[in-house]
């Protein structure tokens, strides 16, 4: 069979392009489908592999990692929820969506309207489906004050959803101005464009005014210091939502703080995904016009190191960066 193109990281920071097997169905095992790739979007939490932060990740990885958030049609199916010809927003297996063709289990795809053309925004469906996760974990919002730190595109999602969903006051802290007025463009009730611990000094001096509020959404992830400011944040008997993806297996917590407040620390990863899918892409396509304004860059896969430097250093306002897999 003839081979495929795909992207590999074969050092940190470092891509090659490589011929790679097209992936067979046939050692997959049952339920599988084979995608053509069309899209794929960035997320914060594949950076660490692009950049060496994975202290046991060795190199090279494997062709076409670390990408987990794609769109493409079905080429070959054993699965009878999808025939080739659909359209899906599918999960690869082993994260390796910067490939031509790439596998996937039917848990993790989800079909979409024929006749869509939506230049590849469909990519934000798959990190939609995890903050509804995140927010279905807090249980009801209605009426209660929530504080997000971190407003990439993963912290606005939330901003957005939560008032969604009936939350009397967002309040959103980023060092970003620019995130701030996109948090607010989707519903938060103010911003702060400041670091966590900065807000936090200037509520300890009496600068500030602060209210603790009821849940604080940690969303920025990959080092330790923001879950603790969110400990400090958040009210007596409050919750934390640990949602930023951590990078070392030993976290410090204030264990004291978490203590005497009585808090709730609730962590949400990997929901199910056939049922958060498709709530995603039910609630992406009534509200596209909203949300895939978090798409700021589109570049081509032969850009894809430039995608993921500007999305390391967030360079060029970057949001949410969709890269076309359709050309080689």
């Amino acid at each position: 069979m003839k081979p495929m193109k795909a992207l590999q990281v074969v050092e940190p920071r470092t891509f090659k392009l490589v011929q790679a097997p097209i992936p067979n169905l046939e050692i997959s095992g049952p339920n599988h489908i084979l995608v053509q790739s069309e899209w794929v979007s960035l997320c914060g939490s594949d950076i660490p592999f692009f950049t060496g932060s994975k202290r046991f990740k060795p190199y090279p990885l494997d062709p076409g990692a670390p990408i987990h958030e794609c769109v493409g049609q079905v080429i070959q199916s054993n699965s009878e929820l999808f025939q080739p010809g659909d359209r899906v927003v599918a999960i690869p297996e082993g994260d390796q969506g910067l490939a031509e063709f790439f596998v996937a289990q039917e848990s993790k795809a989800v079909k979409l309207p024929k006749g869509l053309n939506d230049q590849g925004t469909s990519c934000l469906i798959q990190p939609l489906s995890t903050v509804i996760n995140g927010v279905d974990r807090l249980g009801r919002v209605e009426g209660k004050s929530v504080t997000v730190v971190g407003l990439g595109s993963i912290g606005l999602f939330f901003c957005w959803l939560l008032k969604q969903r009936g939350a009397a006051q967002v309040t959103g802290i980023d060092p970003s101005e620019e995130r701030g007025r996109v948090a607010q463009g989707l519903g938060a009730d103010r911003t702060f464009s400041q670091r966590s611990i900065e807000v936090l000094h200037a509520v300890r001096q009496g600068i500030t005014k602060w209210e603790p509020p009821d849940i604080c959404v940690e969303a920025v992830g990959h080092q330790m210091d923001t879950l603790n400011d969110c400990l400090e944040m958040v009210c007596q008997r409050g919750t934390v939502l640990a949602f930023g993806v951590p990078d070392h297996l030993v976290y410090a917590i204030e264990y004291e703080t978490f203590f005497r407040k009585n808090a709730h620390l609730v962590a949400a990863v990997t929901p199910a995904w056939s049922e958060y899918l498709v709530k995603a892409r039910d609630l992406f396509l009534e509200n596209h016009v909203v949300l895939e304004k978090l798409v700021t860059h589109r570049l081509s896969i032969r850009e894809a190191a430039k995608a993921f430097s500007l999305y390391e250093r967030h360079e060029d306002g970057i949001l949410k960066a969709l890269v076309d897999t359709s050309y080689w």
